[in-house]
């Protein structure tokens, strides 16, 4: 038996696993060496035609060959070929023009389609899947529709959302503008209330404007403090509710610095009580007058021996105190003396103070606290006269 016929090729006392059956069928070794290109043909048999019997055709003998044989490969006819299948129909003709060689006929069956066996559809089972369904597809465009219009709604209630928020914060703005106008409005020199007894404007007999220290100080008590040729600076515009002004004598072995300044406050709704100037520059005096009896640790301020002043003019409506302080730096001792009088929604400061230098070129001193205090105290009474009125 030949060797191509694989299986078959191989006798029974020689396989290697002679109990297992083959893989492939019989049959299907069968089919698949019909046709095969470059593979020996069958030996013709007697009486047929390229080796198949009776396929000799009229005019041939019996078991003969055609001519033009002598075997095509793989069961070509005229020479050693194949016997031909059960469902052939040409047997023991020999080709003519209008008749297919067998050759192409065999080749043509020799690869049988091998189809994809399917499970039996149950009973009930659709066709298609519901989603491929017409309607099916309609339904998803109506969802579809749908959802571009609940979008779209979403946006459109968004939008109504934030004007509305807009325009509520618009009216806030408008009222809280509205309610600023009319606290700040009113006639002149009156007090306009709102929210209860709140002040937005000054109170009669609050001072909307202070006087210029470099011209109010009497010259007969700057020569007597400060005898001498002074420097005196002050700002480009001193008038208005803040005016200062400073003295300098440089004449060793003497030297007095004086500052003056003014201060006119105007209500604040951060001041206490009822938010007017007067109550706005008492905080302001209670904070100064902590600020040395206390200092900050980062203020760089020592701590001042702090005494109540009175006999200031303004009667009730004035109250002073003074504070005097020792600085020591670098070797250079100045003694200062501060007095802070507060006269309605007025508050008049003036320090004074002296220099005690005996390393550097110029040789400064001694100098008494008590000149300083005497000269501070003098200044802010003539201060306070002129605007206690």
């Amino acid at each position: 038996m030949p060797e191509w016929q694989g299986y078959d090729a191989t006798p029974q006392d020689q396989r290697e696993f002679p109990d297992l059956a083959p893989i492939r069928p019989r049959e299907a070794r069968t089919r698949d060496g019909r046709g095969q290109g470059g593979q020996q043909g069958q030996a013709a048999q007697p009486g047929g035609y390229g080796g198949y019997p009776g396929a000799a055709g009229p005019g041939y003998p019996q078991g003969s060959q055609a001519p033009g044989g002598g075997g095509y490969p793989g069961g070509g006819y005229g020479g050693q070929g194949q016997a031909p299948q059960a469902d052939q129909t040409w047997t023991g003709q020999a080709p003519w023009p209008d008749q297919q060689p067998p050759q192409y006929q065999a080749q043509q069956q020799s690869a049988p389609q091998v189809q994809e066996e399917r499970p039996p559809r149950q009973q009930g089972e659709d066709a298609a899947p519901s989603w491929a369904e017409p309607d099916s597809v309609e339904a998803f465009s109506a969802r579809w529709h749908r959802r571009g219009l609940d979008s779209r709604d979403e946006r459109r209630s968004d939008r109504r959302k934030r004007r509305r928020l807009l325009i509520a914060g618009g009216a806030v703005v408008a009222l809280v503008i509205a309610v600023v106008v009319y606290l700040l409005s009113g006639g002149p020199g009156a007090a306009n209330l709102g929210f209860g007894s709140f002040v937005t404007n000054f109170l009669p007999g609050e001072l909307q404007q202070v006087p210029d220290p470099c011209t109010t100080v009497p010259s007969a008590t700057l020569n007597q403090y400060l005898p001498g040729t002074r420097k005196e600076a002050a700002p480009p515009l001193n008038s208005g509710l803040n005016t200062q002004c400073t003295c300098t004598l440089d004449k060793a072995p003497t030297y007095r610095v004086l500052e003056v300044q003014l201060q006119a406050y105007s209500p604040s709704g951060l001041a206490s009580g009822n938010g007017s100037a007067t109550f706005a520059a008492e905080d302001e005096y209670q904070s100064l007058e902590n600020g040395f009896t206390s200092p900050g640790p980062k203020s760089g301020q020592p701590r001042a021996t702090v005494t109540d002043r009175s006999g200031m003019p303004g009667g009730s409506q004035t109250s002073a105190f003074q504070a005097t302080q020792v600085f020591n730096r670098g070797g250079a001792v100045t003694d200062v003396a501060n007095v802070y009088v507060r006269y309605r929604n007025v508050i008049i400061t003036v320090v004074v103070d002296g220099l005690d230098q005996s390393s550097a070129g110029k040789k400064y001193g001694p100098v008494s606290m008590s000149d300083l205090t005497a000269a501070a105290n003098t200044v802010a009474k003539e201060m306070a006269s002129q605007i206690a009125k």
